[in-house]
């Protein structure tokens, strides 16, 4: 027997889903630090938030955007984070979760995607089947049996490409008591190893916290130059990718509807022709 629903009952399944490009890992990296550890530190303010930057734009950009990096309106004001990628590797070892390459399927339209992701009835199609099967077997629409021409709707994807990336975590302070206060929740927040998820709309990723952590400082010289104090974490990413962004010819998501029945017409069926005669025959052709 089927599954009885109210009348007019709206059956429907949403799927939020963001195909992962490298904007969508470097966004993780960036919300981790700035969210997630939320840094604070000693300044002249008082306690105050660590400002983290992706990366360095461009000066004039950056003097209206973000007019408290540069309060003099020409250098940056310490103490600051910054988060560089510093390189891109798709290494053919680190295979993820599918180990080999799955080609898209292309149906008659072409939607492209190799991996199916989610799956559900389409109750319109499958009910149509289903009262057009009871009305002729049992001359009743909606007559209750074990139907078995059930309509899927299935979701499907592209393959991912599974990537690694490194990214430079620069910290920068005037004072050394700075420094230690910015690198304490690096130190403290990871156990051994330092393995991590982070996340980004709905897509998660690997992260790894490499155990040293570079001393750049010039507080040793003797020399003319503002002395500050510099120390660079290193956090690798394992990624995946999935589709080309705006480069993707088909759609991240294709949406693929399954068949009901196979059936194959007879020759004569399907050109026309009428059957040779015989002696009460009632069929005009051959079924």
């Amino acid at each position: 027997m089927p599954k009885k629903t109210k009348l007019d009952q709206d059956l429907k399944a949403d799927y939020s889903l963001k195909p992962s490009t490298l904007e969508d890992i470097d966004a993780a990296v960036f919300e981790f630090i700035n969210d997630s550890l939320n840094v604070f530190c000693d300044t002249n303010e008082g306690f105050t938030k660590v400002p983290v930057i992706f990366a360095g734009a461009e000066r004039a950009f950056q003097i209206k955007n973000q007019q408290e990096l540069r309060k003099n309106g020409r250098s940056l004001e310490y103490p600051i984070i910054s988060i560089i990628r510093s390189s891109l590797t798709k290494n053919p070892q680190n295979k993820g979760r599918y180990g080999v390459y799955i080609p898209p399927y292309f149906d008659f339209y072409k939607k492209g995607g190799s991996i199916p992701i989610a799956r559900q009835v389409q109750q319109g199609k499958t009910r149509e089947r289903a009262n057009a099967t009871a009305v002729r077997k049992y001359g009743q629409n909606t007559f209750p049996f074990e139907n078995e021409k059930v309509v899927y709707e299935t979701l499907f994807v592209p393959n991912p490409t599974f990537v690694e990336l490194v990214y430079q975590v620069k910290m920068i302070s005037n004072y050394q008591q700075q420094m230690n206060q910015m690198l304490a929740p690096f130190l403290s927040e990871f156990s051994t190893p330092a393995v991590f998820n982070i996340t980004y709309e709905g897509n998660t990723y690997e992260a790894f916290v490499e155990p040293d952590f570079a001393n750049e400082s010039n507080n040793g010289a003797l020399g003319t130059d503002e002395r500050t104090f510099k120390s660079t974490v290193t956090i690798k990413v394992l990624g995946h990718i999935i589709g080309a962004d705006k480069n993707q010819e088909t759609p991240n998501v294709a949406v693929v509807e399954s068949a009901a029945e196979v059936t194959i017409g007879r020759e004569r069926t399907v050109t026309g022709d009428k059957p040779e005669f015989q002696a009460q025959r009632k069929d005009k052709y051959r079924r």
